[in-house]
């Protein structure tokens, strides 16, 4: 079975958490077979995967950036991101438990804890695009960027007294290490929906802040020139161009959109649903080690509730326990 992470030609820090966590929570599980997939983190329930290979689902989500899916008998789903996500693929509601980046702290990835900066984490592709560094200077804020490595990444959130973040995953990160966050409203429409989706599993009402584009490449990109091939390919061409077009306006105006957000009130879930979720994530996890091919299958009769270990629900102290016994493979 091989670990499938989505890669791009540049890095994303949600899309790498994969590689830290899974082989931490499940060592020894992965090997380079591509007749079966463990589709982990990340918006990628849909066609872009072999339809003969067989599909291991623990959290992933539908984004809507690829064809959409009908599940078979190939896709074996252990849970997903949330009820979006179940919603979406026609699944049992029960399995919209959360997202594994939850669990980051509970595979003993917890940085040093500072808390003195303003963090602020665009999503990559407006790292990519935009002029987000010199943005976050003028607003007072320290920039982390999607595209370095994830354990530095995870660093810069523990130094963070609030984190301004873009990135979905920026958010889950800082939430499950209890670093309080301010979600920024994606500037591309298709990245909105997924929050919510892992919002659902946590009874969240997300306060969304509004952005500028840092440079006129990244307002180009949000016109309709991008949703066509031929359009995307004069936005790439013309990259260097359009980033200098009014560089110091777009920057300043951005800047100031940045520095209203530093004032705005963060938010943190309640503790007591992350530990369900994270619990819940645990459990399925420990059962899927035990027996990988178990989970809800199209056509199979549905369980109401997954076999889990004994002790249905945990507490924290038993989720770290349970945790620290996966990624030591006693489970």
């Amino acid at each position: 079975m091989i670990l499938y992470q989505w890669r791009g030609p540049h890095r994303n820090f949600g899309d790498e958490l994969n590689g830290l966590l899974w082989p931490r929570l499940l060592p020894g599980f992965f090997d380079e077979d591509e007749r079966t997939r463990f589709l982990g983190i990340g918006s990628i329930l849909d066609g872009r995967h072999d339809p003969v290979a067989t599909k291991l689902v623990a959290g992933s989500g539908y984004g809507g950036y690829e064809r959409r899916i009908v599940l078979d008998q190939n896709w074996i789903v252990h849970w997903v991101r949330g009820p979006h996500t179940a919603r979406h693929l026609g699944l049992p509601p029960r399995l919209g438990i959360g997202d594994p980046g939850s669990l980051i702290p509970l595979a003993g990835m917890v940085p040093a804890r500072d808390a003195r900066d303003i963090g602020f984490m665009p999503h990559f592709e407006s790292a990519i695009r935009g002029a987000w560094r010199e943005v976050a200077e003028l607003a007072g804020a320290t920039l982390i960027d999607p595209r370095d490595d994830p354990l530095d990444v995870i660093a810069a959130i523990g130094k963070c007294r609030v984190l301004l973040s873009e990135a979905l995953h920026g958010v889950i990160v800082a939430d499950a290490l209890r670093v309080p966050w301010v979600a920024i409203r994606p500037l591309a429409p298709i990245h909105r929906p997924k929050w919510n989706d892992w919002a659902e599993t946590l009874d969240l009402a997300i306060a969304f802040r509004g952005l500028r584009p840092s440079t006129a490449l990244e307002r180009a990109h949000l016109t309709q020139l991008s949703r066509f091939h031929i359009g995307r390919g004069v936005l790439h061409r013309q990259a260097a161009r359009l980033r200098d077009i009014a560089r110091d306006r777009y920057i300043e105006q951005a800047a100031r959109a940045l520095a209203a957000i530093t004032g705005a009130e963060p938010q943190l879930s309640r503790g007591s649903l992350l530990d369900r979720a994270q619990s819940r994530m645990l459990e399925t996890i420990a059962t899927l080690r035990q027996w990988p091919m178990r989970g809800w299958r199209s056509g199979a009769p549905d369980q109401a509730e997954p076999a889990v270990p004994q002790g249905a629900r945990l507490n924290l102290t038993a989720v770290r326990a349970l945790a620290s016994g996966l990624a030591r493979g006693r489970l």
